[in-house]
């Protein structure tokens, strides 16, 4: 037999060898390509996540300025109903006749209009 020429055992052994060869150096490359991915992804959230709070930041202002406009508007309309609640009060302590004369006839408008609208769906 030639003296170079490989038994069956050692040809099974190097394909054995090659093939954890290759099995090693995948295994080395999809390791890098991890940890490749791993600081992108941490390098993306370092530079996200400051815009995001900032705009959290930013959102949670305009609620809050939001709030405290409609908690002034509010206060505002609270003040001018209580407002116009006294004059009203005052005048009707003032002129109970001419109240009593300017509410019977609000009524009677009303109740007009509401017959003419009834009347007008009945057509």
């Amino acid at each position: 037999m030639n003296a170079t020429a490989k038994t069956p055992s050692q040809l099974a052994e190097d394909a054995r060898q090659t093939a954890n060869d290759a099995v090693e150096t995948t295994r080395a490359y999809a390791q890098n390509a991890v940890n490749a991915a791993g600081e992108k992804v941490r390098d993306l959230r370092g530079s996200v996540e400051p815009a995001v709070e900032q705009l959290a930041n930013r959102v949670q202002q305009a609620v809050q300025r939001g709030l405290e406009s409609a908690s002034k508007t509010s206060a505002r309309a609270q003040r001018q109903l209580d407002q116009a609640a006294n004059v009203t009060g005052r005048y009707i302590a003032d002129q109970p006749v001419r109240s009593v004369l300017l509410a019977a006839a609000a009524g009677a408008a009303i109740t007009a209009l509401i017959v003419l609208a009834s009347r007008r769906r009945d057509d």
